[in-house]
């Protein structure tokens, strides 16, 4: 059964945020066993964590409003997730345990795709124009203040940290909000450099950060790429992991970075499969006439994802052999899932 923690919403000041973000959780949430996801329908979600065999779930975040997209800061101790508790949807910290709750950003605008730096410090994400336009921005906790990611391109999404830190990884967009090509941006400086000039988008560090995983229609079908990335760019031309009419998307890396899983519809149905990193040894993970939504491959080697066999969004926890088990619990909907 759920139950929520007793939950105490501090919205502080900036200078007392960062005492507030360097505040742990008590006992084992800081375990990377834990996954984190959304339980509710659109509109009125609440935030859980839960072990891997479905063990010690509770509700940590249960404020107003709609909370949701939470993922995990890299040390496992804290939650960014969005929120719609003050009208619009805005970017929140909280302790892994949600006794703690504080905004990062206050817009009249919708925010989204929060990604941690590896050290803990800060976040990038999304956020649109006055006219709409999404842009990349980034947050110190020490002050609070948006710093725009790039100003030499139309549009901006999809961002992704590096795992050293030293680059965000986005999309750029053109007028028509279609992707003009991958590139990096180095926050603490005034490089970019350009990766790609073609309609990729997603792109996702392996844990080593020496390589991007990534979707594009430059061949014609969704396919995923992948790229070797050094220290001063590319190295060498992206290698196409898939092949095949069909779309493939939602790529997620391996903890030792040489498999990808994805989602993929080839099978007249949108199953879950893992390639190695030069496009070698496919495998299928799931085999059913149901919708599988989302995929992240955890840190312990298994993989949880998002599915509906009975019409509602469910978690699953997958091995690399296959064998599952059913991580969400009775009739509220579960998606969204982080680890």
């Amino acid at each position: 059964m759920l139950r929520p923690n007793h939950i105490k919403l501090a919205f502080l000041p900036a200078l007392a945020i960062v005492a507030t973000f360097a505040l742990g959780a008590c006992g084992l949430l800081t375990e990377d066993t834990f996954i984190v996801y959304s339980v509710g329908e659109e509109g009125t979600r609440d935030i859980v964590v839960a072990r891997s065999d479905g063990s010690d779930r509770r509700i940590v975040i249960a404020g107003p409003g709609d909370d949701f997209g939470a993922v995990w800061s890299p040390d496992h101790s804290r939650l960014a997730f969005l929120s719609d508790r003050d009208g619009n949807v805005n970017l929140y910290v909280g302790t892994v345990d949600g006794s703690t709750v504080s905004p990062v950003t206050n817009t009249g605008v919708d925010e989204s795709q929060p990604t941690w730096s590896p050290d803990g410090q800060r976040i990038a994400y999304v956020s649109p124009d006055a006219d709409g336009t999404p842009r990349v921005y980034w947050v110190r906790f020490k002050d609070l203040l948006p710093n725009r990611l790039i100003f030499e391109s139309n549009s901006e999404v999809d961002p992704a940290w590096s795992p050293n830190g030293t680059w965000v990884a986005f999309a750029a967009l053109d007028d028509n909000g279609n992707s003009e090509g991958l590139f990096l941006r180095n926050p603490d400086g005034v490089n970019r450099l350009q990766l790609s000039a073609s309609p990729d988008r997603n792109p996702v560090w392996s844990p080593d950060g020496k390589k991007l995983a990534f979707t594009s229609t430059r061949d014609g079908d969704q396919e995923i790429y992948v790229l070797h990335v050094g220290p001063d760019g590319p190295e060498g031309q992206a290698t196409r992991i898939t092949n095949n009419p069909a779309s493939d998307f939602s790529p997620t890396w391996s903890p030792d970075s040489k498999r990808v899983a994805f989602i993929s519809d080839r099978n007249d149905s949108r199953d879950i499969f893992t390639v190695s990193d030069k496009g070698e040894d496919l495998e299928t993970l799931t085999r059913n006439q149901v919708e599988e939504l989302a995929l992240v491959w955890g840190p312990t080697g298994k993989l949880v994802f998002e599915s509906r066999p009975a019409g509602k969004s469910e978690l699953f926890v997958t091995t690399t052999d296959g064998t599952q088990n059913k991580l969400s619990v009775g009739d509220i909907a579960a998606s969204q899932p982080d680890w």
